[in-house]
C-alpha cells in the first residue's frame, strides 16, 4: 500500500522530478578545423558525438573571453562554416586559439591549437640605390610560429605585396593608377626609378588575407629646382644666383577622390648644392652649399673666376618611410669679362709738346697686349699704339701734339686665367687728355 501511496502522490504533483537526459560524449579527437577551399574565405569546423545533441561552438583564447561562433540543434549535421574574419586574425604569432564544442549535459571537446597570425606591417625604411631605385626594408617577423604546421597553416612564410599608386591612367584604385609588383617573402625589395611621385602601399599576405592586409603607406616624391643667373659679370665680380625649390607628391582629395600630382611644396632648411664645370663636357664640381629659406628660395653669391657653367642641385633624400628624388636646375652659362681696374692718364692735363702717359690695370692680371684708341675729329675711334701688359699693368708714353681735350680708351683682348677659364675682351671706360 505504501508503494501505491507514493505513486498517487507523484500523480498529484508531488516533488518528484523527471530523470535527466542521457549524457552525450563528444569525441575529443574528432573536433577538426580546415579551410573550405583555396580562397581561404571560410573555415569548416566538424566533430563527432555518440548521439545527436544540440551543440555550442566557441573560439577559446587564453587570457580573454570566449567568442561564440554558433549553436546547432540536435537534428543538424555536426558541421559549422565560419568566416575566417570571425576567428579574429591578428598580428601576434603567440596568440593561440582552439575551437571548443560542447553539449547541454556538459561534455565538451577541443580542436588542436592554431594561430590566426597575419603580420601587422611596420612602416618600411626607404633608401635610394645607386641607380636611382627606392629600396624598402622591414624588420624580421616579431616572433616564431608558436603552432607550426597547425591545421590552418597553409601560406608561409608571410609574403609582402607592394602596390604603387600614381597619377596615371587607368585609374583603378582610389582614383589612382595602380602598379602591382610581384609579391615576395624577402624583407627588402627595390622599386625601380619611375621618375614620378607615387604612394607605396605594402600589404602582408597569407591564408588569413589572400588579397593582403594594408600595413603601411609610404610616400615617394620628386624635387624641382630653378635657377636665375646673369649672362656675364666682370672677372672677380660677384655673381648672384637665385632660385626656388619644390616637391611634387601624390595627393588624394575630394569625393570621389581625385588622385593627382601636387607641385610646389616648399620647405625651409633644405640643402642646395651649387655645381660648376669649366666646359660643356667637363665634370661638375661643388662650389658651395646653402639652405633654403621659409619659402623654399635659395641664394648663392660667388666671385666670377672666369667663364663657366652653373647648376643648382638638390640631393635625393630619404627619412624613415618617406623618400624624395633629387633634382638639378637647368644649366646656366655665366661669362666673365676682363675687369678694368684703372684706365687713366698719369697727368690728364699736359703742356703742348709733352708726351702723355696712359696707364692701364686689368684683371685677370696677365700679359695681354692692350691697344690705346682715341676719338678722332669725325667721331670715330682710331688706334694709336699698343702695350704688352706685365701682371695686368702697363704704362704707355706716346707723342701727342693736338691741343684741346681728346677722349681715349683702351681695348683689352680676352685671356685665359691660370685655372684655364676664359675672360672676354673689353673696352675700358672713356678717359680724357687735355693739352694746353
Amino acid at each position: 500500500m505504501l508503494t501505491h501511496s507514493v505513486v498517487a502522490l507523484a500523480l498529484l504533483g508531488g516533488g518528484v522530478t523527471a530523470p535527466p537526459s542521457p549524457k552525450v560524449d563528444i569525441l575529443a579527437a574528432s573536433v577538426q578545423v580546415a579551410w573550405v577551399d583555396s580562397t581561404y574565405q571560410k573555415v569548416r569546423i566538424t566533430w563527432t558525438e555518440t548521439a545527436p545533441a544540440p551543440n555550442t561552438i566557441v573560439l577559446e583564447r587564453p587570457g580573454t573571453d570566449d567568442r561564440r561562433l554558433g549553436t546547432l540543434p540536435a537534428d543538424q549535421p555536426n558541421e559549422l562554416l565560419v568566416a575566417s574574419s570571425s576567428l579574429q586574425p591578428n598580428g601576434n604569432p603567440a596568440d593561440v586559439a582552439r575551437i571548443v564544442v560542447s553539449e547541454p549535459s556538459g561534455d565538451e571537446a577541443r580542436s588542436a591549437d592554431f594561430d590566426r597570425y597575419l603580420r601587422d606591417l611596420p612602416d618600411p625604411v626607404l633608401t635610394f640605390t645607386t641607380d636611382g631605385g627606392v629600396r624598402w626594408t622591414i624588420p624580421p617577423e616579431p616572433g616564431p610560429d608558436t603552432t607550426p604546421d597547425d591545421p590552418l597553416d597553409v601560406d608561409q612564410p608571410t609574403r609582402y605585396r607592394v602596390q604603387l599608386l600614381l597619377d596615371e591612367l587607368p585609374h583603378t584604385v582610389m582614383d589612382c593608377g595602380a602598379v602591382d609588383l610581384p609579391a615576395t617573402t624577402a624583407l627588402t625589395g627595390v622599386v625601380a626609378n619611375r621618375s614620378k611621385p607615387y604612394s607605396l602601399m605594402m600589404y602582408s599576405v597569407n591564408e588569413w588575407s589572400p588579397a593582403g592586409r594594408l600595413g603601411s603607406i609610404s610616400s615617394t616624391g620628386t624635387s624641382s629646382v630653378t635657377m636665375t643667373a646673369p649672362a656675364a659679370t666682370g672677372f672677380g665680380a660677384p655673381i648672384t644666383l637665385t632660385g626656388t625649390t619644390g616637391t611634387c607628391f601624390i595627393y588624394q582629395s575630394g569625393m570621389p577622390p581625385a588622385c593627382r600630382e601636387v607641385n610646389g611644396a616648399t620647405y625651409a632648411g633644405r640643402t642646395v648644392i651649387l655645381h660648376a664645370r669649366d666646359t660643356t663636357t667637363g665634370p661638375w664640381y661643388v662650389v658651395g652649399t646653402t639652405k633654403t629659406d621659409s619659402t623654399g628660395k635659395y641664394t648663392f653669391t660667388v666671385r666670377n673666376p672666369g667663364a663657366r657653367e652653373y647648376r643648382a642641385v638638390i640631393a635625393a633624400s630619404a627619412e624613415y618611410n618617406s623618400a624624395t628624388y633629387g633634382a638639378a636646375s637647368p644649366v646656366h652659362s655665366v661669362k666673365a669679362s676682363t675687369r678694368v681696374v684703372s684706365a687713366k692718364f698719369i697727368q690728364p692735363v699736359v703742356a703742348y709738346g709733352t708726351k702723355p702717359q696712359a696707364y692701364l690695370w686689368v684683371d685677370p692680371a696677365g700679359t695681354q697686349q692692350a691697344a690705346l684708341q682715341f676719338k678722332n675729329a669725325s667721331g670715330a675711334w682710331q688706334g694709336i699704339s699698343s702695350k704688352t701688359l706685365y701682371a695686368g699693368r702697363g704704362l704707355l708714353s706716346f707723342p701727342w701734339n693736338r691741343r684741346g681735350t681728346t677722349q681715349f680708351r683702351w681695348w683689352v683682348p680676352g685671356s685665359t686665367t691660370g685655372t684655364g677659364l676664359k675672360a672676354d675682351p673689353v673696352y675700358s671706360g672713356v678717359f680724357s687728355l687735355k693739352v694746353t
